[in-house]
């Protein structure tokens, strides 16, 4: 199968449907069903479901399409490596929160006096986003927390973190003598969104103790649960680089609970069939200094 029959059966599953697919790639709606047959008929499998007017991606679908993403993603980074030399030291970075907050300024200035022409460009997002982003061949690597162990992703630990449980000084919470997990679940909870990392850590601690989470508030702005802590609504879980200031001003406290460990791993994670060019890997090392 060529590139082009690989271009548009990924255009047709992210537009799901041919006839935009055909809009989009400039094509009739007759060349691109072709197309799309000439792949079921060389993969001997059925790619979409075709139900009421509507098309929906099957298992082998999905299944192609993430080596598509990919293969597509290389052949066009072939490419650019081979006609546009000087754009190799590009990247295209994706990062959760506690990096793009606090890291990441640091290695992009220390990249840039290494390459003065270089352009960095940063997607600050939650970890399930930007493993997302990398299957689809959009970043070269993400700098996040560990993700769930992937057959696909390649991860390796840069920096030790902490999340800290943190609350008004004025909150109840501290008139226990030794607080404990479950103190803690009583409580109201000011966390991330779903899918954030801190979120999944935390609830996957709390589900060791046997204890659901049902927060109160759910964010994807730190500053807001930070806010909402200062003024006593409940109990924030969230990086400590990025509570530092609040703890020091005095504004917020940290909750030490007994026997509980909230410690985690950043990792850099990219795609294992990703090539890194020596102008990556430079980056990379800058992380671990």
């Amino acid at each position: 199968m060529t590139n082009r029959h690989l271009n548009i059966f990924i255009t047709v599953c992210n537009e799901g449907s041919m006839t935009r697919a055909a809009n989009k790639l400039f094509m009739t709606q007759p060349s691109v069903s072709q197309a799309i047959k000439e792949l079921e008929s060389y993969y001997d499998v059925r790619l979409f479901e075709r139900l009421s007017r509507k098309i929906f991606v099957t298992d082998a679908g999905r299944n192609l399409y993430e080596y598509a993403s990919h293969i597509v993603s290389l052949y066009v980074k072939a490419e650019d490596s081979l006609k546009r030399n000087g754009l190799r030291k590009n990247l295209r970075i994706g990062v959760n929160y506690t990096v793009g907050a606090v890291l990441i300024h640091r290695y992009i200035r220390e990249y840039r006096a290494l390459y003065t022409d270089a352009k960095v460009s940063i997607y600050v997002n939650k970890s399930s986003d930007l493993v997302k982003m990398i299957r689809k061949g959009e970043l070269d690597f993400a700098l996040t927390e560990e993700v769930n162990h992937e057959f696909d992703l390649v991860q390796r630990a840069f920096y030790k973190d902490r999340i800290v449980i943190v609350a008004s000084p004025a909150h109840s919470i501290f008139n226990h003598n030794k607080i404990t997990v479950e103190d803690i679940i009583k409580e109201d909870l000011l966390l991330r969104e779903k899918g954030a990392g801190v979120r999944n850590l935390f609830e996957a601690k709390m589900s060791d103790w046997g204890f659901p989470v049902n927060p109160i508030w759910e964010s994807t702005s730190t500053t807001a649960l930070v806010k909402a802590a200062e003024n006593n609504f409940g109990l924030a879980v969230l990086p400590m680089q990025l509570v530092q200031q609040e703890l020091a001003a005095g504004t917020l406290k940290e909750v030490v609970v007994k026997d509980l460990n909230l410690d985690r791993k950043l990792m850099v994670v990219y795609h294992r069939n990703k090539l890194l060019t020596d102008y990556m890997q430079d980056f990379v090392n800058l992380c671990y200094k």
